[in-house]
């Protein structure tokens, strides 16, 4: 069978869970979110693969970008990207990685951007199976009043990204 490389990476904004399969990024996750089960059965199904805990090239590299974007130093990432999800899914977080770094979007804002503006709903759904945190960038959704609405790593973590991206002022 197939597998899936995975390592823990703890930084201060949490620990994640890393994965790579086939020289690709899969997963980049909070270890300790609630839907941690629901998302390593679809990542794990989906690639036809099981986790083991190694080390790859990908995984360094990732953990690499990380450390940069948390110390200010990195607004984009270009490590290669495998999504797990329904079309709809991929599509909604194609969009999330459009939206550009120290910016914000509602749910509804992302609904109309993949052309579905009635389906804010599904939109906040398949925000919430996003796979790939930071790097797909769910943290950057807010609710339409401008606060601070669900996140896999917790709302308080979410607040600390979305300040990290705020310019700084010499």
């Amino acid at each position: 069978m197939n597998s899936i490389s995975i390592q823990y990476f703890k930084t201060r904004y949490g620990e994640f869970i890393l994965g790579s399969h086939a020289e690709k990024l899969c997963l980049l996750d909070f270890r300790y979110r609630k839907m941690r089960p629901t998302v390593d059965k679809r990542i794990q199904a989906g690639l036809k693969a099981n986790y083991i805990e190694e080390d790859s090239a990908t995984l360094e590299n990732t953990r690499q970008q990380l450390t940069e974007y948390f110390s200010g130093e990195r607004k984009v990432f270009s490590i290669p990207l495998l999504t797990v999800g329904t079309a709809f899914q991929k599509e909604v977080w194609q969009a999330l990685i459009e939206i550009p770094y120290g910016t914000t979007a509602s749910y509804l804002e992302l609904a109309e951007a993949i052309g579905k503006p009635a389906a804010v709903r599904a939109v906040a759904s398949a925000n919430g199976a996003n796979a790939i945190g930071i790097m797909i960038p769910c943290h950057r959704i807010i609710g339409s009043n401008g606060k601070l609405v669900g996140y896999a790593g917790g709302l308080q973590t979410k607040s600390k990204l979305l300040i990290l991206e705020q310019p700084r002022l010499l």
